[in-house]
């Protein structure tokens, strides 16, 4: 309270022109703050949900979608024949992978076994890589047997090192 007299004090010992000058800058001040600790993180929030929103959308729409796709797939009843049976997983691999518009993006094809392979993608399409797979396991009867993705650099890229087994 004594602190608060002394400002006082100090206050109204001032000109009258200068007096104005330290309310504005009190008032600049206050307003500055108000922006900045309630007013700016409140919008940035806001801005942020609606966009996390509008993605949420966008998401559930493709899945509704992709859901009716394959409903469609379903009752069509068609089932794939295994293509490649006798030809080796690598060369298997290597063909799909061109077909799959991925060549660009593998590191290393290897073989590790008879029946076997590791694969390694470096910046590679995430939705080319999946469709990619499907096509692996339903046409080729290639299963995935480990798969580590992580995301790369650029939105909708990944790294991805792969292992493949034919039964």
């Amino acid at each position: 309270m004594e602190q608060l007299q002394q400002i006082k004090q100090w206050f109204y010992a001032l000109p009258v022109k200068e007096q104005r000058m330290v309310s504005a800058t009190a008032v600049l001040i206050l307003i500055t703050l108000f922006y900045l600790i309630i007013w700016e993180p409140l919008h940035t929030g806001i801005q942020q949900e609606q966009q996390k929103q509008q993605s949420q959308k966008e998401i559930l729409l493709w899945m509704q979608q992709a859901a009716s796709e394959v409903k469609t797939l379903r009752s069509s009843g068609s089932r794939s024949t295994i293509r490649d049976k006798n030809k080796p997983i690598t060369l298997v691999i290597e063909q799909t992978v061109n077909n799959a518009g991925l060549k660009p993006a593998i590191s290393k094809i290897e073989s590790s076994g008879k029946n076997s392979a590791r694969v390694l993608l470096n910046e590679a399409s995430f939705n080319q890589l999946l469709v990619w797979l499907n096509t692996l396991a339903t046409h080729n009867g290639v299963q995935v047997v480990s798969a580590n993705i992580e995301r790369a650099g650029k939105p909708g890229r990944v790294n991805a090192r792969l292992t493949f087994k034919r039964p």
